[in-house]
C-alpha cells in the first residue's frame, strides 16, 4: 500500500496521539486543525460495549466504529470493545484490524482476538479449537511482518495466551514467538511464553530454544519487568537451576530476587539454607516475605528458628507470614508454640500488635492448642472475635462456635456457622435456619451450605422466604447468596414447590433464572425455559470520562495517612466513571480493607468487610493489555462481569491475573502507605481530583 507524505504525516500523528492517550482526536484536516472529538459516536460505542452488545443498538456501534476509516480513536475503542465481548465469532472481523495503519490499533486487535477466545476449552476435541487454530495462524502471520516493536510484543503475548488444546497446536505458536524474540526478547514475547508454560499440562513443556531465550531475557539490563516474567516462566517450566537462582538473587530488582526464591527446591539443602538466610536479611520486604515460604521448602519438618525470628520483622507483612507459617509443623514444636503464646502475652499497644494477635490465635489453633484458646477466649473483645471464631472452627470448639454463630459481626457469624457445620452437622440446623434472616450475604451463604441434606421441616420454608426477601432488594450482587439458597431449595424441595420458584424464571439475574428453570425441569420432568428481565442500566458519562485528561483519587486513611491513585480512564472508562461517581457520593468513606495477603493483594472498599457485599449493580470487566504490575489497582469480582466496586492493590506483579480482572489505576504517591495496610484498615475519605 502506498502513502503520500501527507497521509504518512497524518498516520504518524495518529500514532503519537494514541500512544500518549491524548483526549484529542488524532485526525487532522488539510489545514492542520484538530477537529472536535466525536463524543456522541464514542458514547454509543462505549455504551454498546458496556451492555455487551445487547442494548437497543446491539453490536452495531462497535462494528461501525471498527470500519470507521476517518477516526482512529473510534476504531481503537471499537476494536477493544469487540474483544471484551469475548465472542469467538468476532475474531475474523477483528483480524482486519491487524493491518490497520495505526500500530496501536493493530496491537489492540491482537489482544482482542485472544480475549475473544477465552471461553474456548483447552481440550483438543472442543469445537472452538478450530477458531483457536485460525487465530494462531493469523496472529503468527501478522507477527512475522510487524515492524513496530510494541505492536509485535502485543501480538507475541496474544499468540501465547490462546487456549490451545494440545502441544501439537501450541508448538507452532511457541516457534513464532521465539523467532520474533530471538534478536531481543521483550516483555510481550516473554509474557507469551509465560502463558504457554503456565498451561504446561495441556500445551507441553517449552522447547530448549525457548528456555535459552528466557535465560537471556532473565539477564536483560534496564528491563526489570521482563526479567521478572522470565524468571517466573523458567520456574513454571522447571528450568530454574542453581546458576540462574544465584544470578537472580543478586539482581537489583527486588521482585526478581523474590521470584527466584520460588525455585529453591532444586538446590542442595546446604545451598538452599544459605540462600534463604540471605533472603531473610534482604532490605526489601517482598523478598523477606518470600523467604518465609522458602524456609519451609525441603523434606521433613523445617527449621523453626528463622521463621520465629521473622515475627519481630519491622514490616507487618513479614511478621504476618511468619506467624501464619508457625501454624504448620516445624522442627521445634515447643519453640513455635512458645513464640506464638508470647505474642498473646503482650498487651496490644498498637494496631500492628493487635493484628499479630489475631494471626497468632489462628496459628495456635492449627497447632491444636485447645487449652490456650479456651483460656484466652473467655472474655475476648470484638476485634479478636473473628480470629477466635476461625480458631474455634479449626479445633471444633462447639461452645465458642455456638456463642459466635449469632454475632452481629457478619464475618464472625459466617466463620462460626461454617465451623458448627463441620463439628456437629445437622444438630445445629435450627441455628442455620435462624441465620438465613441475616442481612449479611456471607452469613446466608454459610447457612444455606450448612443445611445441605437437612431433614428439619422448617428448612425449606425458611429458604423460600429468605430467597424472596433478598430478591426484593433488587441487587445484582446478591447473586451468590441467592444461588446458594436456590440450590438448597432445589435439593430439599420437590415438584410441589414449583410454584414458589416459577416467579424466578423472569428474574433480573439470568443466572438465577437459569437455575430456577433447571430445578423446575428436574422436579417436574417438563422442560421450562427462563426468560429473565434485566434491570435497567443507568447511562454513565462514558465518553466524557474517556476524554478526560487526568483523573486522580486522593485517599485518606482513618489514621491520617494519604495516597494518590491515577485512574486509567482511557482504558477502563466505565469502571472509572463508576468509581468516581461513588467517591463523590462518599460511598467509600469508612469502608475497610478486609483481605491482606502479603506478596499478593490488599482488597476491600465494601460496606461489610467481605467480598460478597459491595455496590448493588454489577460492573462489566474492562480487561486490557496492561499487566497487573505492583502498585496497580484491579476490580475484585467473582466471575465474568461481577465486579461491585471493591478494588484490590497488587502488592507484586501479579501476572496470573492479567486479562481476567480490570486494571483501572495505579498508586502514584504513597506506595509505602498502601503496602502497610492491615486487615481492617479503614478509609476515611476518597476525594476525586481532576
Amino acid at each position: 500500500m502506498k502513502f503520500s507524505l501527507r497521509t504518512l504525516g497524518a498516520a504518524l500523528l495518529v500514532i503519537c496521539s494514541v500512544a500518549t492517550g491524548s483526549a484529542q482526536v488524532a485526525q487532522r484536516s488539510i489545514r492542520g486543525v484538530v477537529p472536535r472529538p466525536d463524543t456522541a459516536g464514542l458514547q454509543r460505542i462505549l455504551i454498546a460495549e458496556d451492555l455487551r452488545g445487547t442494548g437497543k443498538d446491539g453490536i452495531n456501534p462497535l462494528l461501525d466504529g471498527l470500519r470507521n476509516h476517518d477516526d482512529s480513536m473510534l476504531r481503537r475503542v471499537a476494536v477493544r470493545g469487540l474483544g471484551r465481548l469475548q465472542r469467538p465469532a468476532m475474531i475474523r472481523d477483528l483480524a482486519a484490524a491487524l493491518t490497520d495503519p495505526v500500530p496501536a490499533i493493530r496491537a489492540e486487535a491482537a489482544n482482542a482476538i485472544a480475549q475473544s477466545l477465552v471461553s474456548v476449552k483447552r481440550r483438543a476435541n472442543d469445537p472452538g479449537q478450530a477458531d483457536v487454530k485460525w487465530a494462531a495462524t493469523t496472529l503468527a502471520a501478522a507477527l512475522d511482518v510487524e515492524r513496530d516493536r510494541t505492536t509485535a510484543e502485543a501480538m507475541a503475548e496474544s499468540l501465547g495466551r490462546l487456549p490451545f488444546g494440545d502441544s501439537t497446536s501450541a508448538g507452532p505458536a511457541e516457534a513464532a514467538i521465539v523467532h520474533h524474540a530471538s534478536g531481543h526478547p521483550g516483555f510481550g514475547s516473554v509474557h507469551g511464553l509465560y502463558w504457554l508454560a503456565a498451561n504446561r499440562p495441556t500445551t507441553g513443556g517449552l522447547s530448549a530454544t525457548a528456555i535459552l531465550l528466557l535465560k537471556v531475557a532473565a539477564r536483560l539490563p534496564d528491563d526489570a519487568p521482563t526479567r521478572r516474567v522470565a524468571v517466573l516462566t523458567l520456574g513454571l517450566a522447571r528450568a530454574l537451576d542453581s546458576v540462574m537462582i544465584a544470578t537472580a538473587m543478586k539482581d537489583p530488582d527486588d521482585q526478581v530476587r523474590r521470584t527466584a526464591l520460588g525455585g529453591v527446591s532444586v538446590l542442595s539443602p546446604e545451598y538452599r539454607a544459605a540462600v534463604v538466610k540471605a533472603a531473610f536479611a534482604d532490605p526489601s520486604q517482598v523478598v523477606r516475605i518470600a523467604a518465609v515460604t522458602a524456609a519451609r521448602v525441603g523434606g521433613g519438618k523445617p527449621d523453626c528458628s528463622p521463621i520465629i525470628a521473622a515475627i519481630k520483622d519491622p514490616h507487618p507483612y513479614v511478621s504476618q507470614m511468619a506467624i501464619d507459617a508457625l501454624g504448620s509443623p516445624c522442627a521445634d514444636s515447643v519453640g513455635a508454640t512458645k513464640a506464638l503464646m508470647s505474642i498473646m502475652d503482650e498487651s496490644p499497644g498498637n494496631t500492628t500488635q493487635m493484628f499479630q494477635r489475631q494471626h497468632a490465635i489462628v496459628s495456635l489453633a492449627k497447632r491444636g492448642n485447645r487449652q490456650a484458646l479456651q483460656v484466652l477466649g473467655g472474655s475476648v473483645g470484638g476485634e479478636l472475635q473473628l480470629a477466635f471464631a476461625e480458631a474455634a472452627a479449626i479445633v471444633g470448639d462447639t461452645a465458642l462456635l455456638r456463642r459466635y454463630a449469632g454475632s452481629s459481626d457478619h464475618n464472625v457469624s459466617e466463620a462460626a456457622i461454617a465451623g458448627l457445620s463441620r463439628a456437629v452437622k445437622h444438630r445445629a440446623d435450627s441455628t442455620y435456619i435462624r441465620a438465613l434472616q441475616s442481612t449479611g450475604y456471607q452469613v446466608v451463604m454459610a447457612a444455606a451450605k450448612a443445611l445441605a441434606g437437612s431433614t428439619d421441616p422448617g428448612a425449606l420454608p425458611a429458604l423460600i422466604n429468605h430467597l424472596a426477601r433478598i430478591t426484593d432488594e433488587r441487587r445484582e450482587n446478591s447473586r451468590d447468596p441467592r444461588i446458594a439458597v436456590i440450590t438448597r431449595i432445589g435439593e430439599l424441595g420437590n415438584k410441589e414447590s414449583s410454584a414458589k420458584l416459577e416467579p424466578y424464571l423472569a428474574d433480573f439475574d439470568s443466572t438465577v433464572a437459569d437455575s430456577a428453570a433447571h430445578i423446575i425441569t428436574r422436579w417436574t420432568g417438563t422442560t421450562v425455559t427462563a426468560h429473565p428481565k434485566a434491570l435497567a442500566v443507568p447511562e454513565m458519562p462514558l465518553a466524557k470520562t474517556y476524554l478526560a485528561k487526568s483523573i486522580q483519587l486522593r485517599v485518606t486513611t482513618v489514621g491520617g495517612a494519604q495516597y494518590t491513585i491515577k485512574l486509567f480512564n482511557n482504558e477502563a472508562p466505565a469502571t472509572v466513571a463508576r468509581i468516581v461517581k461513588l467517591a463523590r457520593e462518599h460511598y467509600f468513606d469508612n469502608h475497610v480493607f478486609q483481605r491482606v495477603e502479603p506478596n499478593f493483594v490488599v482488597q476491600g472498599g465494601g460496606p461489610d468487610a467481605t467480598e460478597y457485599v459491595g455496590d448493588a449493580q454489577f460492573m462489566r470487566d474492562e480487561v486490557a493489555w496492561r499487566s497487573h504490575m505492583r502498585g496497580t489497582l484491579g476490580i475484585s469480582s467473582r466471575g465474568r462481569d461481577t465486579g461491585d466496586a471493591q478494588w484490590f492493590f497488587n502488592l507484586i506483579d501479579n501476572t496470573r491475573l492479567d486479562h481476567e480482572y480490570t486494571v483501572f489505576g495505579e498508586v502514584v504517591q504513597g506506595e509505602d502507605v498502601v503496602e502497610r495496610i492491615l486487615a481492617g484498615g479503614m478509609i476515611r475519605s476518597v476525594v476525586v481530583e481532576r
